[in-house]
């Protein structure tokens, strides 16, 4: 039988995709391929919808305390101590989400609604989820958390010296401890307000292995004091930028001379002794172990030259009153008597031309309004105020030592003669300036 053309062209095609359809199903790389790629499909849609439900905990997710616009913010409260606080979070959820689940996906805050005075309050923890991830919180390790809340406050206190030292001994026999030297004497102590009222003052500790035997500075414990010795937690000390050094003076005893110091002494005087007697001559004093062979004797006061007249001078100091060396007797009184016998006065005129300023006032310019200075006493034997002009008196002002003001005013100042002459001149006499703010 004879077949038709047309139905044989029609089955060619037919033909050839059975023969593609057998290739691709007897291809052993292909259906290894697709087999692969629909278990993977099989597996994800097991695992997303046929997944198990599973707990587990996330460890360490911080608290957050905002006290932004809070009712402690408004009282103004403040957190003190603690303020760091973690907590581990039980989730619930499919095996494949928990698995990915970190502590940043998970906010829990601590609830301060009800803090409304200072102390140690119990704060309610609150989780929730973040990034809108599918699980749910089932618990925490903690549901409160307790924080210490107060007002903020500062008080400065003066630092005083607590030195430990083998049985009470701090320096060794034949030496005294002179006044300790701090680098910063006050401290500022700040907290919260319950603690820092508390505080009764701030010693600096150090502790000595043996006596001292010359000056030492160290770096002391800095404590704070209590009526009860109650140990305070949340204070800080303030120190500055730099740690407080603790310098220790190791002084010897030793008798010295006694004698003065002159100021404004005449050109004449500064290679001449001054006829000066104190009385008593000697004095016993503590002074620095290191300087035991340059100090000769103890200047018991100053005299200045402006406060002498002829004849004989009486002047009494106090033991108390020096400060450069310790009097181990403070009560002493010294007698300081200045002989100027032999000698007489005069008057005479500082001419204007000789009045200048020599130093001026920081933040100031400062200009002399020309004037003479009249009866002017000047002290010395007949000789020497016979040989004296006006042209040899000046005043020489450095301002930088005095209370200057903006416009005129008028100062006291010091008359000095100039040239080798014992002479000199007594008081001090008014001169007028005019000052103006510097630019």
């Amino acid at each position: 039988m004879k077949r038709n053309k047309n139905t044989a062209a029609q089955a060619a095609p037919a033909d050839k995709k059975r023969k593609g359809l057998n290739s691709l199903v007897y291809n052993n790389k292909i259906m290894m391929l697709i087999s692969l790629v629909l278990a993977f499909g099989i597996w994800i849609w097991v695992a997303i919808e046929k997944s198990p439900v599973v707990e587990t905990t996330i460890s360490s997710v911080p608290v957050k305390i905002d006290l932004e616009n809070s009712v402690p913010a408004q009282l103004n409260l403040q957190t003190f101590g603690q303020t760091e606080f973690y907590v581990d979070v039980t989730i619930s959820g499919k095996r494949f989400v928990v698995s990915t689940v970190k502590p940043e996906d998970i906010t829990v805050v601590a609830q301060t609604n009800y803090v409304d005075s200072a102390g140690t309050k119990s704060l309610q923890l609150k989780a929730s989820v973040n990034n809108s991830k599918d699980f749910e919180i089932t618990g925490l390790s903690q549901n409160y958390i307790d924080v210490y809340f107060d007002t903020y406050k500062e008080a400065e206190f003066a630092v005083t010296p607590r030195i430990i030292a083998p049985n009470d001994q701090t320096v060794v026999d034949g030496c005294i401890l002179g006044s300790v030297v701090f680098s910063q004497n006050t401290v500022v102590v700040n907290g919260p307000s319950a603690e820092v009222n508390k505080v009764t003052g701030v010693v600096a500790e150090t502790t000595l292995s043996a006596p001292l035997s010359a000056t030492t500075t160290t770096q002391p414990e800095i404590k704070l004091l209590t009526e009860d010795d109650e140990t305070l937690s949340n204070i800080q000390i303030d120190t500055g930028d730099t740690a407080i050094t603790m310098t220790m003076p190791v002084l010897k005893k030793v008798v010295l001379p006694t004698t003065v110091t002159f100021k404004n002494a005449p050109a004449g005087y500064l290679n001449d002794n001054v006829p000066v007697t104190v009385s008593p001559s000697k004095v016993e004093a503590a002074v620095p172990v290191e300087k035991i062979n340059e100090i000769t004797s103890i200047s018991v006061g100053t005299v200045d030259f402006a406060e002498l007249d002829a004849g004989y001078n009486v002047f009494n100091f106090k033991a108390s009153d020096i400060t450069e060396y310790t009097i181990t007797n403070s009560k002493t009184k010294f007698k300081v008597t200045v002989n100027m016998s032999g000698k007489t006065s005069a008057t005479f005129m500082v001419p204007a031309e000789n009045i200048s300023i020599t130093g001026q006032k920081d933040g100031f310019s400062s200009t002399v309004i020309p004037s003479t200075i009249y009866n002017v006493r000047v002290i010395g034997t007949a000789g020497e105020i016979a040989a004296l002009t006006n042209n040899m008196l000046y005043v020489e002002l450095d301002l930088k030592g005095y209370e200057i003001t903006e416009g005129e005013q008028t100062i006291d100042a010091h008359v000095v003669i100039k040239g080798n002459t014992k002479a000199w001149v007594s008081g001090t006499y008014p001169v007028k300036i005019s000052s103006v703010t510097a630019a």
